[in-house]
């Protein structure tokens, strides 16, 4: 059998562009193509941790099979790390983000040099914090009195310190006052929390989110806090979603930041100044619509990952069709 190149890295790449966010996950993700893999708990933790190699060419069959990768097993094991990234960030649509997590290998000649940068991310969290960086639109419910009823657009910038700490940034037009949001949070899992201060009073803002589902144009969460221009620091929290910036700049979705209609027609919009195109039947801007508001006989606030996957596949076969 021919020798195998850069198995580990390879399987932390394939665990991302799944959204495995385990060992267990991949191994069902096999399990699911074939029940009898080779890919067993005990041989993903020896097989990522680069302790040994696997040495059944079935697993590169189940391994391209698992990717619907037309090259097939042989590409998996002799390629190296760099057309490897390249040809799944191409079938999976990864965000840059995710791959530049991964020392940018689509621009490496060398192997080594590959793996020495990937050593230095592996077992962090299966690097799926990368998912969540980039520039966003978000959207919420405005809490103005004046605003009721309406959308409050906002510009989310998330991204990742040398430390590993995830990092944003968050602005709004609020009664036509710019306010801006920082602060720093961490990745658990499938949720990410976020402690942001506010810059125009100093107090204290917490969102609560869901990771984006691949290829990560979509996520959403709970955004609560104090109401800023309010003599009586009304506590308030609202569903927020952020939608991936594919078509402007940062300073252009920041330009844009303003109270919005809650109507489909008005995200129709957004959506295609974002990238998006446009779809007549507006079956993505409902369900971006469905999950803002909040139906007023459940008076607790949640977001079910269901209808945020719902939402999302619509959004991303949007920004396929429009590209």
């Amino acid at each position: 059998m021919a020798h195998a190149i850069d198995v580990s890295e390879k399987l932390n790449l394939t665990a991302i562009a799944l959204g495995c966010l385990t060992r267990k996950e991949l191994c069902a993700a096999f399990f699911q193509i074939n029940p009898n893999t080779v890919l067993s708990l005990q041989n993903c933790y020896n097989w990522l941790g680069g302790r040994s190699t696997p040495r059944s060419f079935s697993f590169y069959e189940d391994w391209a099979l698992v990717l619907d990768l037309d090259e097939g097993p042989h590409f998996i094991m002799t390629s190296t790390l760099a057309a490897f990234a390249e040809r799944v960030a191409a079938k999976m649509n990864l965000p840059d983000a995710m791959l530049a997590s991964f020392g940018d290998t689509r621009h490496r000649s060398s192997e080594v040099e590959s793996r020495q940068e990937l050593v230095k991310g592996q077992n962090a969290s299966w690097l799926t914090k990368a998912l969540l960086q980039g520039s966003y639109l978000a959207l919420s419910l405005a809490w103005a009195p004046t605003a009721r009823g309406r959308l409050l657009q906002g510009a989310l910038h998330l991204a990742t310190s040398d430390e590993g700490k995830l990092q944003a940034d968050y602005l709004e037009t609020i009664l036509g006052r710019k306010v801006l949001f920082e602060g720093h949070g961490q990745e658990q899992g499938h949720t990410a929390q976020l402690t942001l201060t506010c810059q125009a009073n100093a107090t204290t803002f917490f969102m609560a989110l869901h990771l984006p589902i691949l290829p990560g144009n979509l996520g959403a969460g709970i955004f609560a806090g104090n109401t800023v221009y309010d003599s009586a620091s009304t506590p308030a929290a609202c569903p927020i979603l952020f939608i991936r910036n594919h078509a402007l700049s940062r300073e252009e979705v920041e330009a844009g930041m303003d109270y919005l209609d809650a109507s489909a027609e008005a995200l129709a919009r957004l959506l295609e100044g974002l990238g998006y195109g446009r779809d007549p039947t507006l079956a993505a801007e409902n369900a971006l619509l469905d999950l803002l508001t909040q139906p007023p006989d459940i008076p607790l606030i949640t977001l079910q990952r269901e209808a945020l996957t719902h939402a999302a596949t619509l959004v991303d076969k949007r920004h396929l069709d429009a590209q």
